[in-house]
């Protein structure tokens, strides 16, 4: 899980990707671009995590704005009928 957060907060991610491309196995020594895959496997998880976050704050920006401009309008206190 420690993993995921650092990479989701994209602190350090290409040293842990590498190192993730140059596993083999356990008690086995690292190979140089073993597994390439990976790596898109580290892109795609960027990229999902990275806009999902980033639709979250935008969302909360964009709610509090329409509430703060309903408050000073006076549309706030009408109800949905």
């Amino acid at each position: 899980m420690l993993t995921f957060f650092e990479i989701s907060t994209l602190e350090m991610w290409p040293d842990m990707m590498f190192a993730a491309i140059d596993a083999r196995g356990y008690d086995m020594t690292p190979k140089e671009k073993n597994n390439k895959f990976v790596s898109l496997l580290y892109v795609v998880y960027i990229f999902v995590t990275t806009f999902f976050i980033m639709n979250l704050f935008i969302s909360v920006i964009v709610e509090r704005f329409n509430n703060e401009i309903k408050k000073r309008q006076g549309s706030d206190n009408f109800s949905q009928e």
